[in-house]
């Protein structure tokens, strides 16, 4: 039909600059990432329960160790036992201390949790609610990957003793309490 030299729908006066534009997109790529990074991991945490000191909790760069506080996607197990109780979970992490890591031997054989040998807490059948609590039934050492979470200030912390070990790849990091605030009553 009709012949049109391609060369005719480059506008006239314009080159290519592709040694600036380069730059300029890994740039943007980088900036997109860091905020997928930022939204995936947030910065700052707010623990309104008691199974962990009530407050503000700021992302720190370490890896996890015994003793930290960690902010971690709720494993699958956890479920459905949470959505009729912690609908909320799908949608907010769970933060808890670490009380075993890669090589530590854990135990939740005979309704009670024991770590490296040492009795920590009883595994109970049901919440306060009289609702059946899962569990995580096992002996053995904890794969490199992984965690166990579990919290000592409340014996009905719903902890790593009810979904098992916690995969490194679902932790969003470890916190540090920054500001405490007063519990929640009732």
């Amino acid at each position: 039909m009709f012949d049109v030299p391609i060369s005719s729908f480059v506008p006239r006066g314009r080159v290519a600059r592709t040694g600036r534009t380069a730059p300029a997109v890994l740039l943007f790529g980088l900036a997109v990432l860091t905020a997928i990074w930022l939204v995936s991991r947030p910065i700052v945490l707010l623990n309104r329960t008691p199974s962990e000191p009530p407050g503000f909790y700021i992302l720190t760069a370490r890896a996890p160790s015994r003793g930290d506080i960690i902010a971690f996607k709720t494993p699958a197990p956890a479920f459905p036992y949470a959505d009729e109780r912690m609908g909320y979970l799908h949608h907010r992490p769970l933060l808890k201390a670490v009380a075993a890591v890669g090589g530590d031997r854990v135990c939740t054989t005979g309704g009670e949790l024991v770590v490296n040998g040492v009795a920590r807490a009883p595994i109970a059948a049901a919440d306060h609610q009289g609702m059946a609590l899962p569990h995580w039934i096992g002996c053995r050492r904890l794969d490199e990957g992984e965690v166990f979470v579990f919290s000592a200030r409340v014996p009905n912390s719903f902890d790593s003793r009810y979904y098992g070990p916690v995969r490194l790849g679902d932790v969003l990091g470890v916190y540090e309490l920054a500001a405490p605030i007063a519990p929640e009553a009732g």
